[in-house]
């Protein structure tokens, strides 16, 4: 009997947590599922492998994600209602929805890339990642969440709905970000979107970087609708965190960040 090293499964169950609908194989496989979607359903996501580095699409309005998953599973829930409005109005609705995952290949984990994007990023705890997570969320609103930063959506010249999402810090002047990579990475660049919804929109003229090393930069940001780049020398860490965000001295009350971006390297295991 042939072994499967890259078992895979995937599953969408209903809210009492029975399976609907599902589909297994190796290496790659794809979940075509043609109904509705209804409140409390979730796509869970099972791997035999001790590969740690998966490729899903979770919706096919969505691009892909290459998710580093330190365990054998993971689940999605489907969001409705306020939790949806990050999202298109056509993402995650309709009666046809196409799942896939897949095993990444070493020349994708390995490639330099932004190692801090994860469409399917959501709020509470996670077995995946990227993974963000935040100590404020302003007014506790889905299309201000955390999460929003590292979707792969860099439209930053408006606020609220989608394309529009962003993070804020409430006003508070203790608010931090972390962008958790689940793992040791080598990264020497950071790239800000910071939102440019002017004139309702101010922006952050200085803040904080604090690597998981121990090592932190202050940058001087600027009003602007452009990425901003930081350039630094090659640092391992597990996590970056922004804090310490000084806003610029104008009329306007808020200033958000609508997507970071990390770029370096995957660490190869000897």
């Amino acid at each position: 009997m042939k072994i499967l090293k890259n078992m895979l499964k995937i599953e969408i169950k209903d809210e009492s947590n029975s399976t609907i609908s599902e589909i297994s194989g190796e290496d790659e496989i794809s979940l075509i599922y043609t109904k509705k979607y209804k409140d409390g359903d979730k796509i869970c996501f099972t791997k035999s492998s001790v590969n740690k580095y998966i490729i899903i699409n979770i919706d096919n309005e969505l691009s892909e994600s290459l998710i580093y998953v330190p365990g054998n599973t993971l689940e999605f829930s489907i969001p409705f209602g306020e939790d949806s409005i990050p999202y298109s109005l056509s993402t995650f609705k309709d009666n046809t929805h196409t799942i896939s995952m897949r095993i990444a290949s070493n020349e994708e984990v390995y490639s330099y890339r932004n190692l801090a994007v994860n469409v399917m990023d959501q709020r509470g705890d996670t077995t995946y990642y990227p993974h963000v997570t935040a100590n404020v969320e302003t007014r506790n609103e889905a299309v201000f969440a955390a999460r929003n930063t590292i979707d792969g959506q860099t439209n930053n010249q408006g606020h609220g709905v989608w394309p529009f999402e962003s993070w804020g810090t409430g006003q508070r002047d203790d608010a931090e970000l972390i962008v958790d990579f689940g793992r040791k990475v080598e990264v020497d660049k950071i790239a800000l979107y910071l939102r440019a919804d002017f004139p309702h929109d101010t922006y952050w003229s200085n803040l904080t970087i604090v690597f998981s090393d121990g090592t932190q930069m202050d940058v001087d940001t600027i009003k602007t609708t452009e990425a901003q780049y930081i350039k630094f020398n090659k640092k391992r860490v597990n996590w970056v965190k922004l804090l310490n965000f000084k806003m610029a001295d104008e009329p306007a009350e808020f200033a958000a960040l609508t997507e970071i971006q990390v770029y370096g390297t995957d660490i190869k295991e000897i």
